[in-house]
């Protein structure tokens, strides 16, 4: 069977081969003909728009939440709010407009004869704030409203005040703070995709000294983007998934960055074979034998890791997951099939527009037996230190260390779901949040909501009012309303239910709702609020606790536990996909060891920088996510690039030469290909969004260190160390001893 599979194989292979060179135009022509159909034909949807419910639908939070709005007449969780300032003091009249106008436009709707439709505001809710330059109003929307209509209508009703004089207002809140990203995202992702090419044109010209080779590489990813996104349409309507829009940047930066570094890796195979004066033709069948399979591999790789997201909890996480996959598998096979067609029509003028060392002009004059002894030679001395068991302990053994203090601080690392915090600090909806922060009433553009359940519990006045002050001593708490700061008269149906079995407490913090010190806050808060009933005279009551911050605290706890999972899923993924490819069960072990090493030190010091350096109080939630999944799938498709080659050496010669002769064969075409990928990846830094900083920041380093560090320095040293034990349980190793001692037996008789 074995021999089967293998002649059946070696018989596409020969064929693929053929049908991309001899029928070059064509495979050109059809690329052409798919990209402009796809892109005249097939209509394209616009992603999500925002990351819709991030909870499940059981989730206690949501339960709780339920139980209120049956209780109480008066919500309190609203994602826009409005806020009046003005910095020497609201006047008495301003401050009864306030309360005036949000009393006339819940009347207007309550007294309408037809029901609230879609787009309409049908609530508006004045909140005491106790302070006398700021005033707060919360907004309900009808159902089906959308994000930007939500904002739209916000923004009307706060220009009733814009004709007082020197009165500010703002819509802030999570809506709106959705809004404004998805508006930055939209305004600068023109100029990243104008900065990624250009960075791509200056790479790859440099590394070939040629203009034709970036423009051959820019032309093949825009084919590549004009199949992708359509198809990316289809299914997400076919399968009912939609990837949000502020997701799109790593779509586009993942496309970007791997249809260069397939490129990069077949030009440079290309090139060589130019070198020895073969043909286009034939010297593109070559590149395509060397390097073809790896390319395939090393996609598969990136598209099984991807892939692992759907174990993820979250709807936008397992959306990201086959997009990502189809980003990957539409790049490989662009690069499979319109690469090789690519060089064979251009031949040796791919690389001469500049003059480039040993171009045409070395073209039959290197013997191809004379390749690897070539190589041999110009084999650097780093690399032949690390054939050598004790340079290749320390390497290792310094390189390990270095990583893990990097890693330490992920220990450290909180997360946040706080859209506000990663706003450019002039936008009007982070300006809104600095007047509220002013005041010390941050927290109450999303307040927590604390329910006491009891029968009766509505006639125990004097015990709920001790637990309101209770729970004004705790830490972060700006201010409380609950049962014993309003007449009974004003609290039914505010914060007594009318059913008397039912109390809640409004609980504002001094701090953004939605990032990680409020977090924290509530977190204690629901650890000591049974102690709290008890304390207070209500040890009978169940306690339960809701609202926006409380939300943000699970989502960042399901983030951490599937975090866990879908990378476990991930190595899985590879480790399988790298044991069939290499034929061996302990290197893919180690070399995924060294991968997730790498990971964590880049997310270690993206913690650094981001909450040590920068002072922000979180990561995004997603931020780490994506990148961890993203850079493992990569690593992973480094170590097929790196370690196939050395594999394939050692069919015919021992590990220590075939380092020596595969590293510095490889390691250009790989460096040029991270240096590419990781540029990419920085230039989602130019969205103004700390949120995508911190990917660009984490993508980049750990693409860096993948790059410059593991792969040319680490890789080997650790193959050096295994020695024979890296191949078990297949001899690949063993053999290509075996054989070069075979040849030089062979040659020590022909020499007597």
């Amino acid at each position: 069977v074995g021999a089967a599979v293998s002649h059946a194989s070696a018989r596409a292979g020969h064929g693929y081969r053929v049908v991309v060179t001899t029928g070059r135009w064509a495979v050109v022509a059809v690329w052409l003909v798919m990209a402009t159909l796809a892109t005249v034909l097939i209509p394209v949807h616009g992603g999500g728009g925002g990351f819709g419910d991030l909870l499940p639908p059981g989730s206690t939070v949501l339960q709780v939440e339920q139980r209120i709005l049956r209780e109480f007449r008066v919500p309190v969780l609203s994602g826009t709010t409005v806020v009046v300032h003005q910095a020497d003091g609201l006047s008495l009249l301003t401050r009864a407009d306030s309360t005036l106008w949000a009393l006339a436009t819940t009347q207007d709707v309550v007294q309408a004869p037809n029901p609230p439709v879609p787009g309409q505001i049908i609530a508006a809710i004045p909140v005491p704030t106790g302070t006398a330059d700021t005033t707060v109003t919360y907004l309900y929307l009808s159902d089906g409203t959308g994000l930007h209509n939500t904002v739209r209508l916000a923004n009307q009703y706060a220009a009733h005040f814009h004709n007082q004089p020197s009165v500010g207002t703002y819509v802030t809140g999570f809506v709106p703070a959705q809004v404004a990203q998805s508006h930055y995202l939209s305004s600068r992702l023109g100029l990243f995709e104008a900065a990624s090419v250009l960075l791509i044109l200056f790479v790859v010209a440099v590394a070939f000294r040629s203009l034709l080779a970036p423009l051959a590489v820019v032309g093949m990813a825009a084919i590549a983007y004009l199949v992708y996104i359509p198809v990316l349409s289809i299914l997400a309507g076919a399968f009912g998934f939609a990837v949000p829009s502020q997701l799109e940047p790593l779509l586009l930066a993942l496309l970007l960055g791997v249809v260069t570094d397939y490129c990069v890796l077949f030009f440079s195979a290309f090139r060589d074979e130019l070198d020895l004066g073969l043909p286009n033709r034939e010297a593109a069948r070559r590149a395509i034998r060397r390097t073809a399979s790896v390319i395939a591999v090393a996609g598969l790789t990136v598209a099984g890791g991807t892939i692992s997201l759907l174990a993820a909890p979250f709807g936008i996480f397992r959306a990201l997951g086959p997009a990502l996959a189809l980003t990957v598998l539409v790049g490989v096979a662009v690069c499979l099939t319109l690469t090789p067609a690519v060089m064979t029509i251009l031949g040796w003028r791919l690389f001469t527009v500049l003059p480039v060392r040993g171009s045409s002009a070395r073209r039959g004059h290197i013997l191809q037996g004379s390749r690897p002894a070539e190589l041999k030679r110009r084999a650097n001395l780093g690399i032949r230190l690390l054939t050598a068991r004790g340079p290749a302990f320390v390497a290792t053994a310094g390189i390990i260390i270095l990583l893990g203090l990097a890693t330490i601080p992920v220990a450290q690392a909180r997360l946040d779901l706080s859209f506000a915090a990663g706003l450019p600090s002039d936008d009007e909806v982070a300006e809104g949040g600095q007047i509220l922060d002013a005041a010390g009433l941050r927290g109450i553009s999303a307040p927590t909501e604390v329910l006491l359940e009891r029968d009766g519990i509505t006639s125990e006045r004097p015990a709920l009012s001790r637990l309101g002050d209770l729970l004004a001593t705790q830490p972060g708490v700006a201010r409380v309303l609950g049962p014993g700061d309003t007449p009974l008269s004003q609290a039914q149906g505010l914060v007594l239910a009318r059913s008397g079995n039912a109390a809640r407490f409004i609980v504002v913090y001094d701090s953004d709702p939605l990032a990680a010190e409020a977090i924290g806050h509530v977190r204690q808060l629901q650890s000591r609020l049974p102690a709290l009933a008890r304390q207070s005279g209500l040890p009978a009551a169940q306690v339960s606790v809701t609202g926006q911050t409380v939300i943000a605290s699970e989502v960042a706890q399901l983030t951490r536990a599937s975090l866990g999972i879908v990378l476990l899923t991930a190595l899985l993924v590879e480790l399988v996909i790298l044991i069939l490819y290499l034929r061996a069960f302990i290197a893919p072990v180690a070399l995924l060891a060294c991968s997730a090493l790498s990971v964590a030190a880049a997310l270690g010091l993206t913690t650094v920088v981001f909450q040590g350096f920068l002072g922000q109080q979180g990561l995004t939630f997603y931020a780490p996510f994506a990148a961890a999944v993203l850079l493992i799938a990569l690593g992973s498709d480094y170590n097929v690039f790196a370690v196939g080659s050395i594999w394939a050496e050692t069919k015919h010669r021992p590990l220590a030469e075939a380092l020596t002769i595969a590293v510095p064969r490889t390691s250009r075409a790989i460096t040029t290909a991270g240096a590419i990928l990781a540029g990419t990846f920085a230039m989602v830094a130019i969205i103004p969004l700390s949120t995508f900083r911190q990917i660009a920041f984490a993508m980049t380093v750990g693409l860096l260190i993948d790059t410059l560090l593991v792969r040319p320095v680490l890789t080997p040293a650790v193959l050096t160390l295994l020695g024979r034990l890296a191949s078990w349980p297949s001899k690949r190793i063993t053999r290509g001893e075996h054989q070069m001692r075979e040849t030089a037996s062979t040659v020590e008789r022909s020499d007597g």
